[in-house]
């Protein structure tokens, strides 16, 4: 029980005004509590870490400042290491969305590896072979083949593990006005999402037919999940479904929103900080 002590010279209206305000803050406070996720640290991975991500199976995959990937399973032992590393420049982007076909790209030698399982190589694309002279954003497709964003065409291409050009997006230069500078790309759930921080979400199929264009600005972090995709922005997490008008909204900590890089799966997120180390936190309802 909460008692008050209040001076016998208080009136009597401000008195209830008073309880009144503190009873409503204090409900609000409560259902807040109820509904905002605390972030639990479980797991701090120590090193010079660049970039990391996570496969649907709770796999862990690690960048280090050598160029050096390796592999942890979801107890976080090492599992496997990719050490070929410098070949081809600095390693651009990491594709783990298929756990038994890992993808590396070199944006500056427009270079894709393909890696098993295991990370041993199973072949090297150079996309310039394919006529693609610049190309700032690559993904792998649900039929275990590569999208591309050719940036010379506007156009979004899925290619074969040859490099031989299947099927082809509209030019976007025709599709839009001011056609949007994409970096990024992120196969889910059937559908092709195609990002430019400025203009918004590119929607399309997955024979490359356009869709829609929605305007959701200055997202970062953009990977699958559930039935769409999730991402942060200035305030915190954003997950939207198409077909669903609005995003879901979750705040984030300061803390958190101060990381370089962020993946969720499963409770867990995870998080890439400014001082190179990985950290895992449980998300607890």
């Amino acid at each position: 029980m909460i008692r008050f002590l209040v001076h016998k010279s208080y009136p009597v209206g401000r008195l209830r005004v008073f309880v009144f305000t503190l009873i409503c803050f204090l409900l609000l406070t409560c259902c807040y509590a109820q509904n905002t996720p605390q972030y639990k640290l479980i797991k701090t991975i120590e090193g010079a870490f660049i970039d990391v991500e996570v496969d649907n199976l709770g796999n862990l995959y690690t960048v280090c400042e050598r160029q050096q990937v390796k592999k942890l399973n979801e107890k976080f032992d090492s599992v496997a290491a990719f050490n070929d590393m410098r070949k081809f420049g600095r390693l651009y982007a990491l594709d783990v969305s298929n756990p038994l076909r890992i993808m590396l790209y070199y944006k500056d030698f427009l270079t894709l590896q393909i890696l098993d399982r295991f990370l041993n190589i199973r072949t090297t694309l150079d996309l310039r072979q394919s006529g693609i002279l610049q190309c700032p954003a690559i993904a792998q497709s649900f039929d275990n083949n590569i999208w591309v964003f050719d940036d010379m065409e506007n156009r979004v291409k899925k290619l074969d593990e040859s490099g031989r050009v299947l099927l082809e997006s509209p030019d976007f230069r025709v599709v839009f006005d001011e056609p949007p500078q994409i970096i990024k790309l992120e196969d889910f759930n059937k559908y092709l999402y195609a990002y430019d921080p400025q203009a918004g979400l590119v929607l399309l199929d997955y024979y490359g037919a356009y869709r829609s264009l929605i305007p959701f600005k200055g997202w970062q972090n953009i990977h699958g999940m559930s039935k769409g995709i999730v991402a942060t922005n200035s305030k915190g997490l954003v997950y939207y479904k198409p077909g669903t008008p609005e995003v879901a909204e979750q705040p984030l900590p300061a803390t958190l929103l101060a990381m370089d890089k962020i993946r969720l799966w499963g409770s867990n997120l995870y998080a890439l900080a400014r001082n190179r180390a990985i950290y895992v936190y449980q998300i607890m309802e």
